[in-house]
């Protein structure tokens, strides 16, 4: 469950902004989590309600935004989308392009982790 580590650094990076800011309160924060990272949204927001208690971000609003894998073909020159056909908890997938079948590709999206935008007064 790396979810842990990943939300103890997200809200560290969000309570430094804030202390730097001044903020009393962190109200929202807008996070993008790429779909290749196997972060579960709903653990994460668990998570944060958890390890925000007692801080400035107590009681904010997490929104997440799930970022789709995206590729580049080096054999076809397919641009876009792809789908992933199994779960990724103990593997590492195999990104094929859904036009030739190739492997030598290149991700454009889908490996995000990044704060956004934090709302903060």
């Amino acid at each position: 469950m790396h979810e842990i580590s990943i939300a103890g650094a997200i809200i560290d990076a969000v309570l430094d902004a804030a202390g730097k800011n001044n903020a009393r309160k962190v109200n929202q924060v807008y996070l993008e989590i790429g779909e290749l990272t196997a972060l579960n949204p709903d653990q994460l927001k668990f998570i944060f309600e958890t390890i925000t208690a007692g801080t400035v971000a107590e009681g904010a609003m997490f929104d997440i935004r799930v970022i789709k894998l995206s590729i580049t073909c080096k054999k076809c020159s397919y641009n876009g989308p792809i789908e992933l056909s199994e779960k990724m908890h103990f593997f590492v997938p195999v990104i094929k392009c859904p036009q030739c079948d190739g492997s030598d590709v290149k991700i454009m999206a889908g490996r995000e982790c990044c704060v956004k935008k934090i709302n903060i007064s």
